[in-house]
């Protein structure tokens, strides 16, 4: 590991590999300013760069002259809003934002990786990066300070709705315990793997527990305001902005006046969790079952009503969302 300020940091098994192979090496003052320079290189080509990596290889950046500079996934200073991600003993806790890590670290000791080819080692951290990307961003944007993570393919990324974070927290863990099927072949070591996911959703469902989306607790205004304004000065601002962005105050009163039981949540998980077990035993089926998944998402953001224009925002809504999972589904089904 990467030692940081006195203290070890797991960057990735690629990472590791290529540090570890660095430092058996007795090198001249020459060679070791040459090491470093790969070393870095290598850790950025890696699949993500924590905060304590990002650090290190900058620091070393400066020493050699490299001029390298840490890859902008996130920028953060390490100031968090929460104490549990500074002082937690609890794993995801300590990988806020870069979840993965959790499971590339128990993988990595346990000798998974030993077998491997770089290449093959980079592939297995890409694919646990893609499938944890959602939760991990929701967390950076929930817990750090700071300009949140990028989204899919460098695009920004955009806070998702409650519905489609408890969608994309039922894609991650019904894929990691698919990797846990499809790739460890040790019993022991897949039973390990599959406690630690069972972990990863008790965690995040923490975390969606406190998560509030800015945008759906304006729509709860909107709705609140209309329905109280009564007539007066008041209704008639409310109906001068309604004629102008009629259709964005349109979906803004509907959605906002939708509420859910626990009950209703659970089911709708439930739902969802059975359709991503259909999409791991059929992917043939793929394109029939994720436009099940769709419409199990948009009739529980709508209660199942709406106009056509309300529901087309809400599905053009979770584009990103779906653009994160159906890449990191592809990644595991694309062998099938």
């Amino acid at each position: 590991m990467i030692v940081v300020d006195g203290q070890k940091s797991y960057l990735g098994a690629y990472a590791e590999r290529v540090q570890n192979r660095q430092t058996t090496n007795q090198m001249t003052e020459a060679k070791k300013d040459a090491s470093v320079k790969r070393v870095t290189e290598a850790v950025y080509d890696s699949v993500s760069v924590s905060e304590e990596g990002k650090n290190y290889v900058d620091r070393e950046s400066a020493k050699t002259g490299s001029g390298k500079k840490a890859p902008e996934f996130v920028e953060y200073t390490k100031v968090y809003k929460d104490e549990r991600i500074a002082k937690s003993g609890d794993s995801f806790w300590q990988n806020t934002g870069s979840q993965y890590l959790v499971f590339s670290q128990k993988l990595n000791e346990s000798g998974f990786f030993n077998s491997m080819s770089d290449k093959e080692v980079r592939e297995a951290e890409s694919i646990l990066s893609a499938i944890t990307k959602g939760m991990d961003s929701l967390s950076n944007a929930q817990y750090l300070t700071g300009q949140g993570p990028s989204g899919v393919d460098g695009k920004g990324y955009t806070l998702p709705t409650s519905y489609e974070a408890r969608m994309e927290l039922e894609s991650s863990t019904a894929a990691l315990m698919y990797f846990g099927e499809k790739y460890i072949e040790d019993e022991g070591l897949r039973k390990e793997f599959e406690g630690l996911v069972e972990d990863y959703y008790a965690h995040n469902t923490e975390v969606l527990g406190e998560y509030t989306n800015p945008s759906e607790q304006m729509d709860k205004a909107v709705s609140k305001f209309h329905e109280s304004s009564g007539n007066g000065q008041y209704n008639d601002l409310f109906a001068k902005a309604s004629s102008q962005n009629s259709d964005r105050v349109a979906y803004s009163k509907y959605m906002g006046s939708v509420t859910h039981t626990k009950e209703e949540e659970q089911q709708y998980g439930n739902e969802l969790s059975g359709l991503f077990e259909r999409l791991k035993r059929d992917p043939s089926g793929q394109a029939d079952i994720w436009s099940k998944i769709q419409n199990t998402m948009l009739n529980f953001a709508t209660n199942g009503g709406g106009s056509e224009s309300i529901r087309g925002q809400v599905l053009a809504g979770a584009s990103d969302s779906f653009s994160r999972m159906e890449h990191c589904w592809s990644l595991l089904l694309n062998n099938e």
